[in-house]
Parts: structure tokens; C-alpha cells; sequence
């Protein structure tokens, strides 16, 4: 009967370790899925469209579309690079448009284009002639 009593509290134990390890894991992939959707927001937000379908699918775990999602970008890059371009276009857009609303922002968008400047750009004359008076 001893026994018994020992087998019982020691299946116990075991199941409350095993219990504890299985909800900390579980915890570790919410906490993946939650991640990738905030980044998946992001990515949004700045004109991506098919990375964030992506993640959106990992972080409902729905790893079926998500193997359709990579089929799909397989083919787009076969087909050619006119829709890959076009994304990347409004990606840039769309990080050109968020860096512009901060101050820092501007400033790193200015000191790039001075940078690029080339001393023939209209923009960077700063010796021009007045212009001269409209007659009417």
C-alpha cells in the first residue's frame, strides 16, 4: 500500500513538472506569434504587403497558407521583377514618408542629399544671377 502511495505522489510530481514545462513553452510560441504580428504591422505600414501576409499567417498558425505565401513569392519572382520593383517603390515611399515626419529624420534625408549633390544641380548654385525684372 506504501508503494502505491509513493507511485501516486511521485506521478503527481512528474505531472506537475511536465505540466509547468508545457505552459512555459506554450508562452514562448505565443510569444513568437504576438511578435510577428506587431512586426507584420509594421512592415505594413511602411508598404510591405507580402512579408506581413506572411507573418500574419505564422502568428494565427496557419502554416498551410503560409506554404502558399512562399509558392506565390516563388512564382512573383519568376515572373518577373516589374511587381518586385513596385513593391520595394512603395517600401520606400513609405520609410521615406516616416523619416521625413521626425526632425532627425529630415536631417539624415538633407545630409543624404547634399551628399548626392553634384556641384552642376540647379539646387546647389549659390552664386546665381538675380533674376532678371519682368517687364510688364
Amino acid at each position: 500500500m506504501l508503494n502505491l502511495v509513493v507511485y501516486v505522489v511521485a506521478a503527481l510530481a512528474v505531472g506537475y513538472v511536465v505540466s509547468q514545462w508545457l505552459f512555459k513553452k506554450d508562452t514562448e510560441i505565443e510569444d513568437r506569434r504576438r511578435g510577428a504580428a506587431r512586426l507584420a504591422g509594421v512592415l505594413s505600414s511602411l508598404g510591405l504587403k507580402k512579408t506581413p501576409e506572411f507573418l500574419i499567417d505564422y502568428s494565427v498558425g496557419d502554416y498551410s497558407g503560409m506554404g502558399k505565401k512562399v509558392k506565390q513569392l516563388a512564382e512573383l519572382f519568376l515572373a518577373g521583377s516589374d511587381a518586385v520593383v513596385a513593391e520595394f517603390g512603395q517600401v520606400f515611399d513609405g520609410v521615406l514618408t516616416a523619416k521625413l515626419k521626425t526632425e532627425a529624420g529630415r536631417a539624415f534625408v538633407a545630409a543624404k542629399l547634399s551628399d548626392a549633390a553634384r556641384a552642376s544641380d540647379p539646387s546647389v548654385v549659390k552664386d546665381a544671377p538675380a533674376p532678371a525684372a519682368v517687364v510688364k
